[in-house]
């Protein structure tokens, strides 16, 4: 493919430069803390930490995601190590990751892909770790155990088989799926690759709406397969468009066609991007549900993160030059304006990217950093500006 000429934006390297300065201030931070606990998200410039080992559960009729963020923290730390050549940021990680390798046997979430994709993926097709660590090839099959081949989705919250949430799947799902992705290129049993295919052909279908938002939440009769209810845990109403489970969809489909080259899925991430980026403000930091009547609502930058990363995927893999050029452009846009708004220059508070939001409904993290949001605005940082190829991304090298 011959990619349209794109002109140098040194304002963009400036934003990594920051981004990496911040990142050795989390590594400085990190040391100083017990070794099983991680940054989920922060309030009053402090992190507020999460064990590793605190599992997703039900405490009565109330839903806990328990710790789902951890692999983000070892995703900025590499990306460090790579921009910065910090070895002892690499050293740090590479001591940790015994903490998280558990894990990869837990049977209930489907947050596996956060955990292990940033953590022992990324770190191997960095060079950092093996790049066939065992420990990510089973956390990939435990995630795949998760398919209810009745409606073909993947089970999102609890354990499998479990009546409360046996019928639950989220757009949060397209994201797990790149440790599936990898794990099909590693030689893994072809069911992986299979269910990762038939989790993100279900969600195409049923989570975009006709005018390219996403529902966040689908219910199914886990017996029959049939559909129940399509609505949201996190957003503003059944019926809004919660803005970061919109840029899963993004960056999810974004990733499965440049996984499996089928259409449809090109068609998805772009009808998502739409309605993204046509609804940002001027500073590019998403509302955090694009239904939120507010004339000044909670913001979310961790959406717009991982809407910019999804955006610059489909610059890579799109297969019409004038829409690669098109959506490259859109997402190094936005993350400049992000990065002017929100990138954390202050030794003071802690975090990366400021002014993301956890969950506005249930009044957590409300306006802070988040875990994921620094590390998708790091990996989008290191994609724009060539520190990282695509093909390392990935995980694996997309079909043309």
């Amino acid at each position: 493919m011959t990619e349209p000429a794109e002109p140098d934006r040194p304002a963009l390297r400036g934003e990594w430069d920051r981004f990496l300065q911040a990142a050795e201030r989390e590594r400085r931070a990190g040391e100083g803390r017990p070794e099983g606990v991680f940054p989920h998200y922060s309030e009053d410039g402090s992190w507020r930490l999460l064990a590793v080992d605190e599992l997703s559960t039900w405490r009565g009729e109330v839903y806990d995601h328990g710790n789902w963020t951890a692999g983000f923290w070892y995703g900025v730390m590499w990306l460090l190590a790579l921009g910065a050549g910090d070895a002892r940021a690499k050293e740090l990680t590479r001591g940790r990751l015994p903490r998280l390798v558990p894990r990869s046997t837990d049977s209930t979430t489907h947050d596996l892909g956060f955990l292990f994709y940033p953590s022992l993926v990324l770190g191997g097709e960095l060079g950092f770790v093996d790049p066939g660590e065992a420990a990510a090839v089973q956390a990939a099959n435990t995630l795949t155990a998760r398919l209810n081949a009745q409606g073909g989705y993947l089970q999102a919250f609890g354990p499998i088989g479990d009546p409360r949430s046996a019928g639950t799947s989220t757009i949060d799902t397209m994201m797990n799926l790149p440790l599936l992705w990898w794990a099909r290129e590693r030689g893994a049993d072809v069911h992986l690759g299979n269910a990762a295919r038939w989790h993100a052909r279900t969600s195409a279908r049923l989570y975009v709406r006709d005018d390219g938002s996403t529902y966040h939440l689908l219910r199914f009769d886990p017996v029959s397969g049939a559909l129940r209810h399509q609505g949201t845990f996190q957003g503003a109403a059944d019926d809004s468009c919660w803005s970061r489970g919109q840029a899963w969809g993004i960056c999810g489909f974004a990733w499965a066609y440049a996984a499996t080259g089928e259409p449809e899925f090109c068609r998805a991430a772009e009808r998502c991007a739409s309605y993204f980026f046509d609804r940002l403000p001027d500073d590019a930091v998403a509302p955090w549900d694009f239904g939120d009547p507010s004339p000044t609502p909670t913001r979310d930058a961790s959406a717009t993160a991982i809407a910019c990363l999804g955006a610059l995927l489909l610059g890579h893999v799109h297969p019409e030059a004038d829409r690669r050029g098109r959506w490259r452009r859109t997402g190094l846009d936005a993350l400049e304006r992000i990065g002017d708004a929100c990138l954390n220059t202050d030794p003071a508070t802690q975090g990366i990217l400021l002014h993301s939001c956890y969950s506005k409904p249930h009044g957590l993290g409300v306006d802070g950093a988040t875990a994921w949001g620094d590390f998708f605005f790091g990996l989008a940082l290191a994609l724009a500006v060539d520190a990282i190829p695509l093909r390392t991304v990935l995980g694996f090298r997309p079909p043309r």
